[in-house]
């Protein structure tokens, strides 16, 4: 079925190729093409050579954030371990404490109510 298609084509087509090209026609074709820009379009050679530049300070000021942001979560972080440890080891103490002491709930809701 295919090729009854591509058979018919080339009968009333050819084997030819019916697009070509002007002779000489890719010889001056930049020169050309240049001509038809306006200056106003074209890029001057130092920005070209500072780009590379630029992406390197951006990305150097993505890094610094970020670190900045992380370094501030964790010092925050920290400083919330610090403090639950310094409650932990307060109430450790006490709870040792009262063991030494040998008292029970009785004898500290008495302590409270005598205080009343």
């Amino acid at each position: 079925m295919q090729n009854e298609g591509v058979d018919y084509i080339r009968q009333k087509m050819g084997r030819n190729n019916p697009f070509s090209t002007p002779d000489g026609y890719f010889e001056h074709f930049t020169d050309r093409m240049m001509e038809k820009l306006p200056e106003n379009n074209r890029k001057p050679a130092i920005i070209r050579y500072l780009r590379p530049l630029l992406y390197a300070a951006v990305f150097t000021g993505v890094i610094v954030l970020s670190a900045t942001f992380l370094m501030k979560d964790s010092t925050e972080q920290t400083q919330q371990q610090i403090a639950t440890t310094t409650i932990e080891s307060s109430d450790t103490y006490f709870d040792d404490a009262v063991d030494y002491a040998m008292v029970d709930n009785q004898d500290i809701y008495a302590y409270l109510l005598a205080d009343l």
